[in-house]
């Protein structure tokens, strides 16, 4: 063979294996993941791809396939044993239940590399499951030390103190772990049962009704509640007192909210649920430092009250009674009306925390806010509206949508994203049947009023003042989440979003990446990888990287809640974005098997509290028969991973000093700030 005709050979071979490893890994991204293992294996067959065998471990692992996995990982250990095969082997051969291998294959991959925390992590787990207390700890004191960034480690020592009936030491840890992550619904089960345990009735109760808070019809919870409140020893609002607002919120001098120039007047539904619509209010309670005045819609003032007095409201039989202080019936509507602040320039009303409200946004803090609020009749109660001008309404948006301590940088991206989102809905009207343009929750934009107003916050939003993000002349879509884990998600990859030229798939970071195949997200994701949502000190650990253990009665109880499967079986995930997201997943129980394929569900199937997001790798952990004891999870990131990470705006601007404007063209190229000169409300 001639060496030009050798050439040719090689570069036909190479562009074989390319067209190979692009169709296996096209199709893997499309959710087609047994036309992925065919190219993978022709991948593996033309150049012996070490990398295609792990890819097709991973990819039956996805599929919850573990007998193939493991037959794929062990033929790659035939060719060359690492400690990373190792530790995967081990760990699907601990979800099997053969313990005595995982313990080896764990043994194996720590003598090659005593640094692979994953391995420490299985060894630790393999004796805990044989019960040895001394080699459990020890291997888990050896982890905390190679992953002490790691917001996991507290609940790993927990579940495994609990298990070993150490309930003191779980206990301290637990607590550790919901001072670090307060939304981690599912330690506060085992802690609950502590305290009763221990006969703290009090704290006990506490835990169960922080529960609810979060799952309103938790059934232990509901029952335990019941079971408890006859043995308290404090009323309700001792154990968990209300945030109470007593005196004016102190602002620097600078940011004087009257230097604002006017700006469209803004109808926020407060107190709102999940899904953005009004709660229904029986009775509140309102005050000002200033005063406030009760006005129909037509303008007519009715009555007023003096300074620090209380206005209570209350609905009976479709009209809503207005008592002064004394309890003396000042007014009568049956229609909606108004309540201003006396001092209209720098007043506040104040909705006073409530034990016994329905609405439960008022039942542990006062609320406070600049503006107007409308009183809105509803079937059986009545809503909230705060008419509020554009600027003051994002004071109260961006430190409750990003940490005020933040580089000052980052806030401003904060401000200019919060101020586009808020006109685009102002314009387009996602709620205007419901008579508002805004809601204060998730749904929207959470936005918390007076009492959360910081220096650094008002400084973003004076110093980018009007400023809105641009794509073509129109307002762009500026949608923001709290950490992306690593990697940005393309909107066009996640159901039901839509191609957006800007919204575009990509590391969070400067390194170029097109997409993370199977073995690599592997490890990725339980990894500690460079990114600019990792920013140790700054960002909250337990936001760039978290875990879950959950029991299957927990989740049994959440997809039967919207599915009714029966007992489950199984969980495949059959479909993923560049970055790892999960946008497809198969659940098959005794009774149906459903997909389920939009991200907010995604999210909100597993566990008793929505998972931070859909970046995560799912281990099922079953008993020697097949059955299933509970479900792992190893995720990154909280929110939805598209647009702009705002963990990552604060790497940016932090720890590489770059400007609002080069974060924005970062997370959305292509677009331009520019200052809003008119606005126009869509008909």
């Amino acid at each position: 063979m001639s060496f030009i005709v050798f050439i040719l050979f090689e570069l036909n071979l190479f562009s074989e294996i390319s067209n190979l490893n692009n169709l296996a890994y096209t199709n893997y991204l499309n959710g087609n993941l047994k036309k992925s293992i065919e190219y993978y294996k022709a991948l593996y067959e033309t150049e012996k791809n070490y990398n295609a065998l792990l890819n097709i471990a991973m990819i039956y692992k996805d599929m919850d396939d573990y007998k193939n996995s493991l037959y794929y990982l062990e033929r790659a250990l035939d060719i060359k044993r690492t400690d990373d095969v190792l530790t995967e082997a081990g760990w699907l051969y601990f979800h099997t239940s053969n313990i005595d291998k995982a313990r080896v294959y764990f043994e194996d991959a720590f003598k090659l590399n005593s640094n692979n925390y994953n391995a420490v992590l299985g060894l630790a787990t393999v004796y805990s499951q044989l019960g040895d207390v001394i080699k459990t700890v020890d291997y888990l004191n050896v982890y905390k030390k190679l992953r002490g960034d790691y917001s996991g480690v507290d609940y790993i020592f927990a579940w495994n103190y609990f298990n070993f009936k150490m309930y003191h030491r779980a206990k301290e840890y637990l607590v550790a772990t919901l001072r670090k992550d307060p939304s981690f619904v599912e330690a506060r089960v085992p802690l609950a049962q502590i305290y009763l345990k221990e006969g703290d009735y009090n704290q006990a109760w506490n835990q169960y009704y922080r529960i609810l808070d979060d799952v309103p019809d938790h059934p232990v919870a509901m029952r335990m509640i019941k079971i408890i409140e006859g043995k308290l020893t404090k009323q309700p609002e001792e154990i968990r007192p209300p945030f109470k607002i007593n005196n004016p919120t102190v602002i620097d001098e600078t940011y004087d909210i009257n230097n604002l120039k006017k700006s469209i007047k803004l109808r926020i539904a407060i107190g709102a649920n999940d899904s953005g619509k009004q709660r229904a209010n029986t009775e509140l309670k309102f005050r000002s430092f200033g005063g406030i005045g009760v006005y129909g819609k037509s303008g007519k003032k009715y009555s007023e009250i003096g300074k620090n007095e209380i206005l209570r409201l209350k609905y009976d039989h479709g009209q809503i009674y207005i008592y002064s202080g004394n309890n003396v019936i000042k007014n009568i509507f049956k229609r909606g009306f108004i309540l201003k602040p006396l001092d209209p320039k720098n007043g506040s009303i104040i909705i006073e925390s409530d034990y016994k409200s329905l609405n439960p946004y008022f039942k542990y803090s006062d609320r406070e806010y600049r503006g107007d609020i409308e009183i809105v009749p509803l079937n059986n109660g009545f809503g909230l509206i705060n008419i509020v001008d554009l600027e003051i309404y994002l004071l109260g948006v961006v430190p409750a949508e990003m940490e005020p301590k933040w580089p000052i940088e980052a806030l401003k991206a904060q401000a200019v994203i919060a101020r586009t989102e808020a006109v685009r809905r102002y314009k387009e009207g996602p709620h205007k049947k419901q008579g508002y343009d805004l809601c204060d929750t998730e749904h929207c934009q959470v936005y918390r009023g007076v009492s959360f107003e910081k220096n650094s916050s008002n400084k973003a939003v004076f110093e980018t003042e009007g400023r809105v993000l641009t794509y073509n002349n129109r307002l762009a879509y500026s949608f923001y989440h709290s950490n992306c884990g690593g990697y940005i998600q393309s909107s066009s990859e996640v159901t039901g979003w839509g191609r957006v030229p800007y919204l575009i798939s990509h590391p969070d970071y400067y390194e170029k990446k097109d997409g993370l195949e199977p073995w690599e997200f592997e490890f990725w994701i339980k990894g500690n990888p460079e990114a600019y949502c990792n920013y140790p000190g700054v960002v909250h650990d337990n936001e760039f990287r978290w875990m879950r253990i959950i029991k299957r009665s927990e989740i049994n109880f959440k997809l039967n809640k919207r599915y009714n499967i029966g007992e489950l079986k199984s969980i495949a995930v059959m479909r993923r974005s560049k970055s790892g997201n999960v946008n497809s997943v198969k659940i098959t129980g005794s009774k149906r098997s459903v997909t389920v394929d939009r991200e907010h569900i995604i999210r909100n199937i597993f566990g008793l509290n929505s998972l931070k997001s859909t970046l995560f790798n799912v281990e099922i952990n079953r008993f020697p028969d097949g059955r299933i004891r509970n479900v792992w999870f190893y995720g990154g990131g909280w929110g939805h991973s598209i647009g702009m990470c705002q963990g990552g705006a604060a790497g940016m601007a932090g720890k590489y000093g770059k400007t609002y404007k080069e974060i924005l063209n970062f997370y959305f190229p292509g677009t331009k700030v520019k200052r809003l000169k008119f606005i126009k409300k869509s008909k």
